[in-house]
């Protein structure tokens, strides 16, 4: 049975998952509702605790939640929400996410974020975007070149009546 929050959550994270950025479309399903902090530690379905994610992560995290008490600040995941990701990790050129904190590090190698599949999905996502960033160029070349076009045979028009009233 679906959880009753699911369409709530799904929208909130884009139909993406909120861990790795896998969206429904490329996964070819709808994805599920992860507890950030699990039930099983007094997790609730506040929707703050609510992440929307892909099967893969989600068996990663499993029922991970650090105990404060006995665990160390740095090992913890990030919430995609609540922590602000590109502070602890950014993405290479090779679609490998690099640590930029122990967090960072930690919240990679726990949820296995460069998994092989991942990575070409990122460079997947990195090719599209090349591509789409040329098309924009291109488009924009050519309104410079059709604008560039009018004003010659808006010149040529205006010689060629010069040469006629002379």
């Amino acid at each position: 049975m679906a959880h009753p929050k699911l369409e709530q959550v799904r929208q909130r994270y884009g139909f993406r998952c909120g861990y790795c950025g896998v969206s429904e479309a490329s996964s070819g399903g709808e994805l599920t509702i992860d507890h950030f902090r699990p039930v099983s530690q007094n997790g609730d379905d506040g929707d703050d605790n609510l992440v929307y994610a892909c099967n893969r992560c989600n068996q990663f995290k499993s029922d991970f939640f650090p105990d404060p008490e006995t665990t160390a600040l740095e090992h913890r995941l990030l919430h995609p929400l609540l922590d602000d990701v590109r502070l602890h990790l950014w993405e290479d050129a090779d679609g490998l996410f690099q640590a930029l904190t122990p967090t960072g590090l930690f919240h990679i190698r726990k949820l296995r974020l460069n998994r092989p599949q991942l990575v070409r999905y990122r460079l997947m996502k990195q090719d599209e975007l090349r591509w789409q960033e040329y098309v924009q160029r291109l488009e924009r070349t050519l309104e410079e070149v059709n604008v560039d076009v009018n004003e010659l045979r808006e010149l040529s028009e205006r010689l060629r009546r010069d040469i006629e009233d002379r």
